[in-house]
């Protein structure tokens, strides 16, 4: 799994529709939708056997809006940061930030250069979420 920031995991491309992604994945194992405070919703598609969760949020149309990998051999340029501790992350990805701390043993780091987010789990990344990249529009 490949990772391309602001873009998307191999084939699998932000802004996409949800037919396109059935197109190239395949109908998902699972769906879900997830009501926002704000009144947007998302739809998330799980693909288990590829082990990637899809959201198609309302405020965009219902187009791809980001992508969690938790895949074991998911790879951010070429590096594979699954099963790093927090210390090691921040030493290979040097810009990034807290973002959310669930608990003590769930955490998610951002890298808002390459607009990353890496979950954390029991002290280990357990995801890499991909987002496209934002302006100030």
């Amino acid at each position: 799994m490949d990772v391309i920031p602001h873009q998307g995991i191999d084939q699998v491309v932000l802004g996409r529709s949800r037919a396109e992604i059935s197109e190239t994945l395949g109908v998902p194992e699972r769906t879900a939708l997830d009501h926002h405070d704000d009144g947007a919703v998302s739809e998330i598609w799980t693909y288990r056997m590829l082990r990637l969760e899809l959201s198609f949020d309302s405020d965009n149309d219902y187009r791809l809006s980001h992508i969690t990998s938790y895949h074991p051999y998911t790879l951010v340029r070429g590096f594979n940061p699954i099963g790093l501790t927090s210390k090691l992350l921040m030493m290979k990805f040097p810009h990034l930030d807290l973002d959310v701390e669930v608990s003590k043993d769930e955490k998610y780091y951002t890298d808002r250069v390459l607009d990353l987010t890496f979950g954390i789990a029991r002290g280990k990344v357990v995801s890499v979420t991909v987002f496209p990249q934002y302006d100030d529009s």
